[in-house]
């Protein structure tokens, strides 16, 4: 399920509210996945490069430590990749969480009052301004 498709179906106030508190976590959680992968994919990289210049010392043939030392390179900007990832995550789940307090800022109030009226609610019609 897309974020679009599980928006789509907040038709209430307090629906949207609950949905974009989802929305935040899930990319905060995703997020953290994905530095934890980042973090064991340098782990990696380390241990390639270490490798390598093991080989090295050992004059083990050039083609082979290469190999090593490029695919260490290649988790590098891996990891690099991974962290630009987080960092567009962490900007998504901030706009998510702005959304959810100015929703909250802008209908807060209306929804408080309604809860909170003796009465029902009349369908939206009744209170549409013309």
């Amino acid at each position: 399920m897309s974020a679009t498709e599980t928006l789509k179906d907040a038709a209430t106030y307090a629906a949207l509210r609950t949905k974009l508190a989802w929305l935040t976590h899930k990319v905060h959680a995703h997020a953290q996945t994905v530095t934890t992968l980042a973090s064991d994919v340098n782990d990696a990289a380390e241990q390639m490069l270490d490798a390598s210049e093991t080989m090295k010392a050992l004059a083990v043939d050039d083609q082979t430590t290469s190999e090593f030392t490029d695919a260490a390179l290649t988790m590098t900007d891996v990891k690099d990749a991974a962290g630009a990832y987080t960092s567009a995550a962490d900007s998504a789940a901030a706009a998510a969480a702005d959304a959810k307090t100015t929703t909250e800022s802008d209908h807060g109030g209306i929804a408080d009052a309604v809860g909170s009226s003796p009465v029902d609610m009349a369908e939206a019609t009744f209170y549409t301004q013309p």
